[in-house]
């Protein structure tokens, strides 16, 4: 409702007496307030209507007009609506030439029509203006939680808000990471310290988190009231939400039980691991995406936008994270695995992330779940994982006496160690580490080339092998790697 508004209501006969502006005469009315008193700011909020008749100001001194308004003007008041014929015949001199002064619109009320016709006038049409809004936002609320349950995106939940708002939107997580924005072409910082506040409304979702997300809304007009046509469809994006998060949070033993089965080889049968995969309550028979992710100091802001991206492009996902390792789960993919890869792996880029092609068997699955595990350490970019992986195979063959095998190979190298200086233990791995360098080695042992070849050749001699040959070295990295 706006001042204007009340002019062209007939049943009220108003006139205004001021050379008000347009922009002044469209000014939002908040609310009506019959009152005499000569200082009522401080029980008056912004934008009201005062209604008044003037019975205690039978003061003729213009400068106590003048303060008057200009103590209304400062609230600031919408308008004045002043009531004829009661205590004033006419309006009051000094109290036009204050309105005028101060930018204030004064209406005179008739003698004919009573105070209280404008005031219930007032309430009865924002309380409709109330009840439309309400409307408006549950109508909203219904359409996004149609399209939450048919598995849109948010960013399609955050299209129709925009539609009624007409303004850009984003949603933030805690960390100040931007897990949806509309239109697609908008800029939004990131970072808790880069997060706008000037010309942005914010409004915390009801998450029943201790840090919830939030919905953010830019340039937008303020004399819509948000809250009332956003606040039922911020409630469905935090549903949206939240549904990641309470779907995965009441997986999580499940899920650690299975990738814990995998990972044991000694005690654990295949038999073991298919009563540990359908506890996840996946289907057997359908390829299955495996992702692991560090999500240790800086990267755990990503662990919202990685859960809400895989819910986002997979029907059925078991996500949690395990000792600040995120493991996922995920089947059946709404678009093709080539396009979902290059999303999530464009989260973070120096993020250590691992991302394994669809795996058709359980057994594979069981081999790609240590082997993920293993090179992650080695990881320190997103990047999709190798098919076969050698530590995978070790996991495998360490369980069937090839880890006894291993230490009886290197027992040598531990015996020379105790009763000489020279470490020829480390001396083998660092050299394997770099790829059988010799020069990246001597830089990494801060020895010199003759020393190297020396306990090199030692090496050799108490290992009986020749460490210029594919499969010596590949014996020994394959003892170091089971023995470590």
């Amino acid at each position: 409702m706006r001042v204007v508004d009340l002019l062209t209501e007939h049943s009220l006969q108003l006139r205004l007496q001021t050379p008000s502006s347009e922009a002044r005469l469209r000014w939002e009315v908040s609310g009506s307030a019959p009152t005499e008193l000569i200082d009522p700011t401080p029980f008056l909020l912004p934008d009201t209507l005062i209604v008044v008749s003037g019975i205690a100001m039978n003061f003729q001194d213009e400068r106590t007009w003048d303060a008057y308004v200009e103590r209304l003007a400062a609230i600031p008041v919408s308008a004045i609506a002043f009531s004829t014929g009661l205590a004033h015949r006419i309006l009051p001199k000094g109290l036009v030439q204050a309105c005028i002064a101060h930018d204030v619109p004064l209406l005179e009320i008739p003698s004919a029509i009573p105070p209280l016709q404008l005031d219930r006038h007032v309430e009865n049409v924002l309380r409709a203006e109330r009840i439309a809004l309400s409307a408006q936002g549950w109508e909203l609320a219904d359409e996004c939680a149609r399209l939450a349950n048919q598995g849109a995106e948010l960013v399609t939940l955050l299209a129709s808000m925009h539609r009624v708002v007409d303004a850009p939107l984003a949603i933030y997580d805690a960390f100040g990471s931007v897990l949806a924005k509309y239109p697609e072409i908008s800029s939004w910082p990131t970072g808790t310290a880069q997060r706008p506040t000037i010309g942005t409304t914010r409004i915390a979702l009801p998450m029943g988190l201790q840090d919830p997300c939030s919905l953010e809304i830019r340039g937008l007009d303020p004399s819509l009231p948000i809250t009332s046509i956003l606040g039922p469809a911020s409630s469905i994006i935090a549903l949206h939400l939240n549904k990641s998060v309470v779907v995965d949070a009441s997986r999580h033993h499940e899920i650690r039980n299975f990738v814990e089965t995998c990972s044991a080889w000694d005690e654990s049968s295949q038999t073991d691991v298919s009563k540990a995969f359908k506890l996840l309550e996946l289907d057997v028979n359908q390829p299955t995406v495996l992702m692991v992710a560090d999500m240790r100091g800086e990267f755990a802001s990503t662990s919202w936008q990685l859960r809400v991206l895989l819910h986002d492009l997979f029907h059925q996902v078991r996500v949690t994270e395990i000792d600040s390792t995120l493991f996922a789960f995920a089947q059946l993919e709404k678009m093709n695995f080539e396009e979902a890869s290059k999303r999530l792996l464009s989260v973070e880029k120096r993020q250590p992330l691992l991302l394994n092609s669809p795996i058709d068997s359980l057994e594979e699955l069981r081999l790609s779940v240590v082997q993920l595990k293993h090179e992650l350490a080695r990881t320190t970019n997103p990047s999709v994982a190798p098919a076969l992986g050698l530590d995978a195979l070790l996991s495998v063959a360490s369980g069937r006496g090839a880890l006894a095998a291993a230490s009886r190979f290197l027992a040598p190298l531990n015996a020379k160690n105790d009763t000489k200086a020279s470490t020829l233990l480390e001396t083998l791995q660092c050299y394997l580490e770099n790829d059988a360098q010799p020069s990246k080695t001597c830089q990494a042992l801060f020895i010199h080339r003759n020393s190297l070849n020396y306990r090199l050749r030692k090496i050799e001699s108490l290992l009986g092998i020749d460490l210029s040959k594919l499969e010596d070295l590949s014996r020994c990295l394959l003892a170091l790697r089971l023995a470590a």
